[in-house]
């Protein structure tokens, strides 16, 4: 009989068995040893009152934020049973009221599936998530960037209080995990708030974030139209996702000041894949800080890791929007200078640009480039 605490106080009493299959076939000598092995099986139990669910509370008490935050997410999943050298798995079933019904089967299982449910993006009206609109916005002033994005913040305050709502009932040290949480939302929706400021009073900045989102929306109706099978002129205008808006406002002050205090902090997007993650702060962003200080006459080096398969289907979209943008007309050479937009793979020290690289991107130096780092591609 085991007895254990629920994270509430309250304490369980629990009944454990363990199963075990012993393989008692004789050894042989080759080329027939395998014959005598027990590859894979399964092993299934069936009890008629149910099993009873086991939480997992190994990390309930860790000191590890990230291990409590994992413990926060998932205080609802439940064990039935636990392999040993095997995953288990069991079938959850409800009734006609959507209540649970009792787990009646377990077994083991070497290739356990789960389904991961997607993210779909809210829309909420009142923000203008257009990348043309917004690049529209952009050249028109800081009112009409105001009107296009002010509601933005407000919305974020309007979930995090449903998120605070749900944190009703929850065990102590839970209770203090989304306390922490809550107030990195307030972080980032100070962050967001000071991103649009930031557009209403910086020329410069405005400036780069409507090229940002032009050249978003050209790669992204080209990527679109071969897809769809489309001119580009017919696919539907290119949209940020709410997230995707967001990531890149709250981001604004640590690109366009090199002395924000925002650029020591490491912010991570982390959802299941298919949600728009990657070309969101690696791509998308990048846009802005290239056309920034190129705006200022500061020239600019952007060092990206990415997933080799983005980097050909949308940075190199991004570029040549960004190089189109450029050469297309005498204001577009006046706004981001003679220097041509470029992509490439860095193989220097540890695959990324070596010291004397960094040394020149950091001066500016790009004429004494290729002799810092004569293998690049």
């Amino acid at each position: 009989m085991l007895r254990q605490k629920t994270p509430e106080g309250a304490e369980e009493r629990l009944r454990v068995i363990t199963v075990f299959l012993v393989n008692r076939r004789r050894s042989t000598k080759a080329p027939y040893k395998d014959v005598a092995y027990a590859f894979q099986t399964r092993i299934e139990l069936e009890c008629a009152d149910g099993f009873y669910p086991r939480s997992d509370l190994s990390t309930y008490q860790s000191d590890d934020f990230e291990l409590r935050l994992g413990d926060l997410h998932y205080r609802d999943v439940r064990e039935y049973a636990v392999g040993r050298n095997t995953s288990a798995g069991w079938q959850e079933r409800r009734d006609a009221t959507n209540d649970p019904l009792p787990v009646t089967r377990v077994w083991t299982d070497f290739l356990p599936q789960q389904e991961v449910e997607r993210v779909v993006p809210a829309r909420s009206d009142g923000v203008e998530f257009g990348m043309e609109a917004l690049a529209r916005a952009a050249v028109s002033g800081a009112e009409a960037v105001s009107a296009a994005l002010d509601s933005l913040p407000e919305l974020y305050a309007e979930w995090r209080r449903g998120q605070e709502g749900m944190m009703t009932g929850l065990a102590p040290r839970r209770l203090k995990t989304g306390q922490a949480l809550l107030e990195n939302v307030d972080t980032a929706g100070s962050r967001i708030r000071d991103g649009i400021d930031l557009l209403k009073r910086d020329t410069v900045a405005r400036e780069a974030f409507g090229l940002m989102n032009t050249a978003m929306a050209m790669a992204n109706r080209r990527r679109e139209a071969v897809i769809q099978k489309k001119l580009p002129g017919d696919v539907d205008p290119p949209t940020w996702r709410p997230f995707q808006l967001a990531f890149v406002l709250l981001n604004l002050v640590g690109v366009t000041d090199r002395n924000s205090g925002e650029r020591e902090i490491v912010d991570l997007l982390f959802f299941p894949t298919g949600g728009g993650k990657s070309v969101s702060w690696t791509c998308r962003l990048c846009d802005c800080a290239e056309a920034a200080p190129r705006i200022w006459r500061a020239g600019c080096g952007h060092q990206r890791h990415h997933a080799l398969h983005v980097t050909p289907a949308h940075a190199a979209g991004l570029v040549c929007a960004l190089e189109f943008l450029r050469t297309h007309d005498d204001n577009g050479r006046k706004t981001l200078g003679e220097w041509p937009m470029e992509i490439g793979l860095w193989v220097g020290g540890a695959a990324s640009p070596n010291n004397p690289a960094a040394k020149f991107f950091r001066q500016g130096r790009r004429d004494d480039l290729a002799e810092a780092v004569p293998e690049q591609t």
